[in-house]
């Protein structure tokens, strides 16, 4: 086997591969996009609902609740993170560390060093 035919072929390999590669990257970023557009629509359609309801006593009451004022503020942070970095980031940013930087890896702390005691002479 001549070496031009050997890389001719690992050529057309490498081609083949990279094209399915992209194929797949594509069908996951279409799954990704309609799976994030089904769960927005919920979020809205139930916020919407709460505060359509707003005239019945029982909501209000139930918005009352102490532990609801966390969810709610978590949820708020949430909504303008995502909503920040999908209208206003750019595609050459880098997506590891936007938002909450869940992605971006933390520094380790090294524990402090155990001290001896010094010898007296």
């Amino acid at each position: 086997m001549s070496y031009d035919k050997i890389l001719k072929d690992t050529q057309t390999n490498f081609l083949k591969h990279k094209s399915q590669a992209e194929d797949t990257l594509q069908e996951y970023k279409e799954d990704f996009l309609s799976m994030n557009l089904a769960a927005l629509k919920s979020i809205s359609q139930h916020a919407e609902n709460i505060i359509k309801s707003m005239d019945s006593e029982i909501v209000k009451n139930n918005l009352t609740e102490s532990w609801l004022q966390g969810k709610i503020a978590v949820t708020e942070d949430y909504m303008k993170t995502i909503h920040d970095f999908v209208m206003f980031a750019s595609s050459s940013d880098d997506k590891t560390v936007a938002g909450c930087g869940c992605g971006k890896k933390k520094a380790t702390q090294q524990p402090a060093k155990k001290e001896e005691p010094k010898k007296k002479d």
